[in-house]
C-alpha cells in the first residue's frame, strides 16, 4: 500500500504518536493533570464549569495551531522535494 492509500484509508494519523515514559512531555502532562486535580478540589461547581469551558477553548486553539503547523510543514516538505527533484533533473542533463 502506498503512503497516499494509507492516508486515504486513515491508516496515517500524524496527530497520533506515543508519548515515551519518563519523557519531558509525559512529565509535563502529568504535572498538568496533578495541578488541575488540585485546582478542581478547591473550586465551586460554577467555577468548575468555567474551567471546563476554558479547557475546551484551549484545546480548540491547540487543534487549530496543530493543523496550521502540519499544513505549513507539509507545504515546506513539498517545496523541498520539488527543489530536490528539479536539482536531480538539472544534474541528469549534464
Amino acid at each position: 500500500m502506498t503512503i497516499f492509500e494509507d492516508l486515504y484509508y486513515g491508516n496515517v494519523k500524524p496527530w497520533e504518536r506515543p508519548v515515551k515514559k519518563e519523557s519531558k512531555e509525559q512529565n509535563a502532562v502529568q504535572l498538568m493533570v496533578n495541578n488541575e486535580e488540585k485546582l478542581r478540589a478547591t473550586l465551586t461547581e460554577q467555577q468548575k464549569e468555567m474551567l471546563d469551558k476554558y479547557r475546551d477553548s484551549y484545546n480548540e486553539l491547540m487543534s487549530i495551531c496543530e493543523r496550521e503547523a502540519f499544513t505549513v510543514g507539509f507545504t515546506l516538505a513539498t517545496r523541498i522535494m520539488v527543489e530536490v527533484t528539479q536539482g536531480l533533473t538539472a544534474v541528469e542533463d549534464i
